[in-house]
């Protein structure tokens, strides 16, 4: 994904906002992604937005310097460690591309992100364009660099900024099997569930979204 994931969200957001884009850099580990963005931020007490990769790479941003985030939003995150499963697949997708080359996200894949009653001809077309603009450089780049992970709850719960995450009931692709309200309610962190499948929430409920930020 690139800027264009936030084109629809931007506009319910920018009256009330500075709003600054933060590409997540290529050859990167999760360290350096950190201190790129340690860098390139000025200030303190930021609110940081990330979706997926870019909510475990805000969160492990914020994980390393807590006293310089007010608040973090993750969407379609659940700052966990990726299955041994899907660790595995990745690396054998990895391989392959680099064998054979990267032909592009397919609309079947897209789909698959989309919530049922959101997978329409322009959405689908619409992450197949993002995709095609960030190119195999950066598909590389994330399957090797960004692969392994660590669990970032626990310590964000204890953290003294808040953490907010926003996702889908039934995105696959979140884990949150660690979240129970009573045991954290007395923590930083908090989960905002909607309903359906859908990972891209940014395109797919950028109001609801806008709605959720501004609150928070």
């Amino acid at each position: 994904c690139n800027e264009k994931l936030w084109s629809e969200l931007s506009n319910y957001l920018v009256d009330d906002f500075d709003l600054v884009h933060l590409p997540i850099p290529n050859d990167k580990s999760f360290d350096e992604i950190t201190e790129y963005y340690r860098e390139t931020l000025k200030g303190d007490e930021l609110n940081l937005i990330g979706f997926s990769l870019g909510g475990y790479s805000a969160g492990h941003f914020t994980h390393q310097y807590p006293d310089r985030v007010s608040n973090l939003i993750v969407i379609s995150n659940g700052l966990t460690e990726l299955p041994s499963a899907e660790v595995k697949q990745r690396n054998h997708v990895l391989q392959y591309v680099k064998a054979k080359g990267y032909s592009g996200i397919s609309r079947t894949k897209v789909a698959a992100l989309l919530d049922e009653s959101k997978r329409t001809d322009s959405l689908i077309e619409q992450i197949q364009e993002m995709d095609r603009e960030s190119g195999i450089d950066t598909f590389l780049s994330q399957y090797h660099h960004t692969t392994h992970r660590k669990d970032l709850y626990q310590e964000l719960a204890c953290a003294p900024c808040n953490t907010f995450i926003f996702c889908s009931e039934k995105d696959k692709l979140v884990d949150l099997s660690w979240y129970n309200e009573a045991t954290f309610l007395a923590s930083n962190i908090s989960v905002n569930r909607i309903s359906g499948s859908g990972h891209m929430l940014p395109l797919e409920n950028p109001e609801e979204l806008a709605k959720y930020i501004q609150h928070y």
